[in-house]
Formats: structure tokens, C-alpha cells, sequence
């Protein structure tokens, strides 16, 4: 039987409120869901951007150099990218004899977050022609090794998980940046030749590897100077 004295504390006893979900000591969203949805779209754009500014820069020379490329209307490249020769004014990321080129890289460079800007001057000494530098702050070259290396691996290392569909759908991103950036500095070639000159086996690695994700067949042979890859009609390659 409960007695008087213990019916009275009850109703003594102080009843508190249940704390709501934004009080201290709860877990609160401060970013919404579709905030951090758009906060790692920018990243992804941002990585991409990168890595064709990276491919940009490092397909070095692949139309050959001289007056050669310059009549063919295509890109000559000096680049200061860390297996370059460093034979470039400090500041400057790398030549081209295309404005196409040069614009290009600024506005990949812009969208990862680096500074950049050309200039246009006129060289040669019988036959004149021009060039556009590249000019952007000493930390970019850094940046753009990072931004190549993990490329790399995103496109051709072996995960140890199956990939989610984010991901093939960035690592698909990826490969056709990959793309761009060489077409842009090849420039158009000889007539009917399908190959693509490019500086090292990274590169024509990652390429190949690219070329697979989009469906495009591409072969690689090594020539003088460099990778020839040779991209295959559907039909050919079967």
C-alpha cells in the first residue's frame, strides 16, 4: 500500500522536457542534403577540370615542332610540368602557337581554383608567328602532379571495392577529359592518319584506359620521341 507521504513526492517530482532535435547534445544537420550535394558535384567538376588542365600540359610536342606544325595549324607545346625540361621563365606553365589551347587551359586552371592568364607575343625571325603563354602562380605545377597522379589512379588502378555508380560515373568524366585535353593540343593532323603522338607510356596508358570507358578502341605502338596511339574503326578492332 503506498503510502501519503510517497503519493505527495510524486506529485512533487519536477518534470523536464524532452530536448527537441536542435539541442546541445543532439546530432544536427547544419548543411541540408542537397547542400552536400552540390558541395561534392563542385569537387568532382573541380578534379576533372584539373586533370585535363594536367593532360593539357603534359602532352608535350605530340605534333612534332617547328614550322611543320605551325603549317598544319596545330599546337607546339613548351611546357614547365615537373618531366619537362624546366627551361621556362618562373611563372610561365607552357606555350602554345594556338590561342584555342591557351584559353582553354586558363579557364580549366579558373575552375580548379588557380589564377592564370595569357600573353601573346610574336616570335621568329623570316618567318613570324605567334605565341601564347600560359602564365600562372609556382604552386600550379605541384597541383597539377597531384591532380595527373590521381587521376591515374582513378582511371587505371584496380579498386579493391566494386565501384559505385558515382564513381564510374566520375572515372568516365575523367577519361573524356582525358581526351579533349590531347585532341586540343594535337591539333589536326596529316590527312587520313588516325595516330596521336604523346610523350610517355603514363600518358598512353591512361589513353587506352579511356578510350575503353568511352567505347573507342585505341592502339599503341612505340615510335621515336614518344607513344604513337592509333585510334581503330569499330570494325577494325574487332
Amino acid at each position: 500500500m503506498v503510502s501519503q507521504r510517497q503519493v505527495s513526492l510524486k506529485e512533487r517530482r519536477p518534470r523536464f522536457r524532452r530536448p527537441g532535435p536542435n539541442r546541445h547534445g543532439e546530432r544536427v544537420n547544419i548543411v541540408s542534403t542537397g547542400e552536400r550535394s552540390s558541395t561534392g558535384e563542385r569537387y568532382r567538376a573541380s578534379t576533372v577540370a584539373a586533370f585535363e588542365a594536367a593532360v593539357l600540359v603534359r602532352c608535350t610536342g605530340v605534333c612534332g615542332g617547328g614550322g611543320r606544325a605551325r603549317a598544319l595549324g596545330g599546337t607546339r607545346v613548351r611546357t614547365a610540368f615537373a618531366h619537362a625540361p624546366s627551361n621556362l621563365q618562373p611563372g610561365v606553365l607552357a606555350e602554345f602557337n594556338r590561342s584555342v589551347a591557351a584559353d582553354r587551359l586558363v579557364e580549366l586552371l579558373e575552375a580548379a581554383g588557380h589564377s592564370a592568364s595569357v600573353h601573346r607575343y610574336t616570335a621568329g625571325t623570316r618567318h613570324r608567328y605567334e605565341i601564347f603563354r600560359v602564365l600562372t602562380g609556382t604552386d600550379t605545377g605541384p597541383f597539377l602532379d597531384r591532380a595527373w597522379q590521381q587521376g591515374y589512379v582513378d582511371l587505371c588502378g584496380a579498386p579493391e571495392l566494386p565501384r559505385s555508380a558515382r564513381q564510374v560515373r566520375h572515372a568516365r568524366q575523367l577519361a573524356e577529359s582525358a581526351w579533349r585535353g590531347v585532341l586540343l593540343v594535337s591539333g589536326p593532323s596529316r590527312s587520313g592518319s588516325p595516330g596521336l603522338r604523346v610523350p610517355d607510356l603514363e600518358t598512353a596508358t591512361v589513353l587506352i584506359r579511356a578510350g575503353r570507358m568511352l567505347s573507342m578502341p585505341v592502339r599503341m605502338s612505340t615510335r621515336p620521341g614518344g607513344q604513337l596511339l592509333l585510334v581503330m574503326p569499330q570494325a577494325a578492332a574487332a
